[in-house]
């Protein structure tokens, strides 16, 4: 479990970098990463106050992303 973990936490840093530079696929990422992650956290049966506070930030934050992603560049 450890390892598909860091695999999340590294996809969701990829996924900010990407942002960073104004990239579709970092939205993409990020919001694949962010879907994963709470299958993750569903699965392992870990639903504390963290939880749900970190997935109304991201839904929060993927509304402004969604709003800018046509003006972002798609290619790598």
């Amino acid at each position: 479990m450890p390892a598909l973990y860091g695999i999340l936490v590294a996809a969701n840093f990829i996924g900010c970098v990407g942002i960073w530079y104004f990239k579709q696929w970092g939205v993409q990422l990020y919001l694949a990463a962010f879907f994963a992650k709470v299958l993750f956290n569903l699965f392992i049966n870990e639903l504390g106050a963290g939880f749900y506070i970190n997935i109304s930030l991201t839904v929060i934050f993927s509304v402004v992303l969604l709003r800018f992603y046509p003006k972002m560049n798609p290619n790598l």
